[in-house]
């Protein structure tokens, strides 16, 4: 039970990233003369969640984002704090920067993604499971 949580936070986690990404909330930014490369601000977050109804107000939006950060998926730029506020604060997807904690089921999650990202580019209706003699396994 925990595990199959814990694969369902990583996976809300990816998909708000690539939301976020499609969405150009994460992007650069400079704070105090330093770039900081793939974050967002919180405050703009929290606005965005709300407003396609990804939460139904500003406190449910701030404990969905405290619940992938206590799961690690996102932290403060800095590591300043490990709660998450609703402030003009720079936060990140540790996937973005490297620093997400890879262990045997992280990894097989990553690799599947990789491979349903890779799919989802991809424009032929040919599954992505292809067997080694390069005949295509139809499972339905």
């Amino acid at each position: 039970m925990v595990r199959q949580h814990k694969t369902e936070v990583m996976i809300a986690g990816e998909q708000l990233r690539m939301r976020l990404h499609d969405g150009k909330l994460i992007k650069d930014r400079r704070h105090h003369l330093r770039t900081y490369p793939n974050c967002f601000v919180a405050q703009e977050l929290i606005d965005w969640l709300v407003s396609h109804k990804e939460a139904l107000d500003r406190t449910t939006a701030v404990s969905l984002m405290q619940h992938l950060m206590d799961h690690d998926i996102v932290h403060h730029v800095c590591d300043k704090s490990p709660e998450f506020k609703d402030a003009k604060l720079l936060y990140r997807f540790r996937k973005d920067d490297g620093t997400f904690p890879f262990n045997t089921e992280v990894k097989i999650f990553m690799r599947g993604q990789q491979l349903y990202e890779k799919d989802q580019t991809n424009s032929s209706k040919r599954s992505f499971l292809t067997l080694k003699d390069g005949s295509i396994r139809d499972y339905l």
